[in-house]
């Protein structure tokens, strides 16, 4: 379920903002950020997370409710490229094998 609406789920917070500056050019996930911001302003706040992250975006990309209308096409573009960005990274600043340690310790529910 989701939470009320709020003021800042209009527009891109300063931790999106500085998070979207921080990605490489080609990374930067435009339509989501004019179509969604507030989705946007969520991956920004969990991005420092890998496994937070990567399970975020995973939940985006996967319809596991069943019935949803899903996103428009360039915007699961992006999340794919986000999700797919996350992950290599994750493996880079991580030692092998850390984030399937991570999901072993904590199970999705």
């Amino acid at each position: 379920m989701r939470r009320p609406p709020r003021h800042s789920d209009e527009a891109l917070t300063g931790t999106a903002r500085a998070w979207l500056r921080k990605l490489p050019s080609g990374r930067r996930p435009q339509q989501l950020c004019m179509q969604f911001p507030r989705l946007a302003n969520l991956i920004a706040w969990h991005w420092s997370d890998p496994v937070q992250a990567h399970e975020l975006l995973d939940d985006l990309l996967t319809d596991r409710r069943g019935g949803r209308a899903g996103f428009p096409p360039a915007v699961v573009q992006e999340l794919r490229r986000l999700r797919d960005y996350n992950h290599r990274i994750g493996e880079a600043e991580q030692p092998p094998g850390y984030l399937d340690l991570l999901r072993r310790i904590w199970p999705r529910h």
